[in-house]
């Protein structure tokens, strides 16, 4: 009980100060829509992750190779759109569809944002459905180049702390 109050308080505090005001009405307001998100979040079980093949401790293990190719690919992306910016690399840009390995929706949700975080490549979807991933890259001229890189990215770096 003393969890849930302290809940309570927290979501009311965030209400009121997102409104600036302490008056009684928007205290009231406050404590029953956070009191109703409680119950409601309560009744709703979260889903739980499929757990992995891999012990924890290996896949923390491949953390300092995904930081790191991240940093690298993060270089080589800026460096790219700087070369193109100066009229000194290729502007061909459009959209490629990367095959997304199977490996669940968080392996692939963590591809996407690694992937948005260089500067020569937007996700412009991310498609588990159909298994593919939507990009828009700065040099398109060669799709299966980029699709290869892009695995080959994937497999190296992300595979063992996402699998």
């Amino acid at each position: 009980m003393p969890a849930m109050l302290l809940r309570v308080v927290v979501l009311t505090s965030i209400y009121l100060l997102a409104l600036t005001s302490l008056h009684p009405g928007d205290v009231l307001v406050g404590l029953v829509l956070s009191t109703l998100v409680l119950v409601v979040s309560r009744r709703v079980r979260p889903r739980q992750p499929p757990p992995s093949t891999l012990p924890l401790g290996r896949r923390l293990a491949g953390v300092p190779a995904l930081l790191g190719g991240t940093l690298v690919d993060l270089a080589v992306g800026t460096w790219r759109t700087a070369a193109c910016l100066v009229g000194r690399g290729p502007a061909s840009a459009g959209l490629v569809e990367v095959p997304i390995p199977r490996g669940g929706e968080v392996s692939a949700a963590a591809w996407g944002v690694r992937v948005g975080f260089v500067p020569d490549t937007v996700v412009v979807e991310l498609d588990e459905e159909r298994g593919r991933m939507l990009l828009h890259v700065l040099d398109a001229s060669d799709p299966e180049a980029v699709v290869a890189a892009q695995l080959h990215s994937y497999e190296r770096r992300q595979r063992r702390v996402f699998p």
